[in-house]
């Protein structure tokens, strides 16, 4: 008999008591039944555990990993290489999927070969709300700004290829490397429209403390990881988040309120010369 699954839903946990059992929840509704969902506890301190242990006792679908904590690049790659299914998602253990966004995902990869991610609409909730805009799923737009987020399907043959989320990011940005390794030699994103992964915006995350300096020596990281690829592209930096996001800076605009004066103090100073130069000759 075979026992193949087609899609393994990969769920690190990390002190995730608070909102785990509602992420669980909306992996048990799917519309799509295919599927086993592997949760690695990341060695938490908290009710994780006896939360993972009261679901795999009800539905085996549920598969459950121990490990000390090491962080989320080695618990999601220990748990996709206990994975059996041919297409692997990753699943944050406070975020949600649609009912039907396994369904759709798949009805994607399935579709064509050449496509290496299935992704969705992203909403954003919790301490705000919108949707994220996406500018390309181009190679050359992915170099400069992260495009994709984590709970996107990929195949498993792509994550043996490229080995998996590369340790070295396991301080951030490790899915933004990962998306660069799966398709810079090539193949295609595309994005379900009628699919919606719901991105939880908590007051306090990995994401959101991540200090200036440790995200200019991730970006660093990046490069080094990729410097080949990059030094294949030029990419105009005005048009991506990271300058909106500094030309948006208070730090940004005191400065121009600073400059300005000065600025025009030197044009004003300029004129006079050339007119006081003009009046000699």
């Amino acid at each position: 008999m075979d026992n193949k699954i087609k899609v393994s839903i990969v769920i690190p946990c990390f002190n995730s008591e608070k909102y785990l059992l509602e992420t669980i929840n909306c992996v048990i509704s799917q519309t799509f039944v295919d599927w086993e969902c592997i949760l690695i506890n990341d060695e938490s301190v908290d009710n994780t555990e006896s939360i993972i242990l009261k679901v795999i006792g009800v539905d085996n679908r549920f598969k459950y990993i121990y490990q000390k904590n090491t962080g989320v690049c080695i618990a999601r790659n220990n748990a996709i290489k206990a994975a059996t299914g041919d297409y692997i998602l990753c699943l944050d253990a406070d975020d949600l999927i649609s009912d039907n966004f396994l369904q759709e995902t798949v009805k994607i990869l399935d579709s064509n070969p050449n496509i290496k991610v299935a992704t969705s609409i992203v909403k954003f909730f919790g301490r705000s709300k919108g949707i994220l805009n996406v500018i390309s799923y181009d190679i050359s737009v992915l170099l400069a700004s992260n495009q994709l987020v984590v709970t996107s399907l990929f195949r498993r043959a792509d994550f043996d290829r490229v080995g998996g989320f590369n340790i070295n990011m396991n301080d951030g940005f490790e899915d933004w490397d990962f998306w660069i390794s799966i398709i810079k030699n090539g193949g295609l994103v595309e994005r379900s429209s009628k699919a919606f992964f719901y991105y939880r915006l908590q007051m306090s995350s990995r994401n959101n403390q991540i200090s200036l300096e440790k995200e200019r020596k991730l970006r660093y990281q990046l490069w080094e990881n990729h410097k080949e690829l990059f030094s294949l592209y030029f990419v105009d930096p005005t048009k991506y988040n990271e300058y909106i996001r500094y030309a948006n800076s208070p730090e940004y605009k005191i400065g121009r309120m600073i400059l300005n004066p000065l600025r025009k103090l030197k044009t004003f100073l300029f004129i006079k010369i050339g007119l006081l130069y003009r009046i000699k000759v």
